[in-house]
Order: structure tokens, then C-alpha cells, then sequence
């Protein structure tokens, strides 16, 4: 498993998130891909974060705030 895989699992499997978001061990993702291909909205966020965050080019925080709130905007429409 890549190491953008195991944050991103860490991130999945946490009680709070899990139990806040109603997330089903089924709808976890099993790696990076499948989180940013998810219909959910707070798995796909959150991927894009890791994915950015990960990257081996620098994004600026406000770049990735920026993308994050674009996305979030678009999901909840």
C-alpha cells in the first residue's frame, strides 16, 4: 500500500468521522483511487486533500482551501 493510501485509510477509519458521516465499513475506501472516484462527499474531500497534500508539487494552502470549498460547492448542489 502507497503511503497516500495508509493516510487516507487512517483518516477513513477513525470513530468520529465514521460515526459523524454515517460511513459503513462497505463505503470505505481501499485506496486513493477509489476515494476520489467516491459519490461521497466527505470521503472524495477529503482524498483531495491527501492526494494535494501528497503530491510532489507544493500547493499553497489557500490553493487547496480554494479547491476544497469549489468541490464541496459543486457536491452540495
Amino acid at each position: 500500500m502507497a503511503k497516500k493510501d495508509d493516510i487516507l485509510r487512517s483518516f477513513m477509519t477513525h470513530d468520529i468521522l465514521r460515526v459523524k458521516y454515517n460511513i459503513a465499513d462497505s463505503e470505505i475506501p481501499s485506496n486513493l483511487r477509489e476515494g476520489l472516484n467516491s459519490n461521497i462527499p466527505i470521503i472524495k474531500a477529503i482524498s483531495l486533500i491527501v492526494d494535494k497534500l501528497e503530491s510532489t508539487e507544493t500547493i499553497r494552502d489557500n490553493d487547496l482551501r480554494n479547491l476544497i470549498i469549489q468541490y464541496l460547492n459543486q457536491a452540495a448542489i
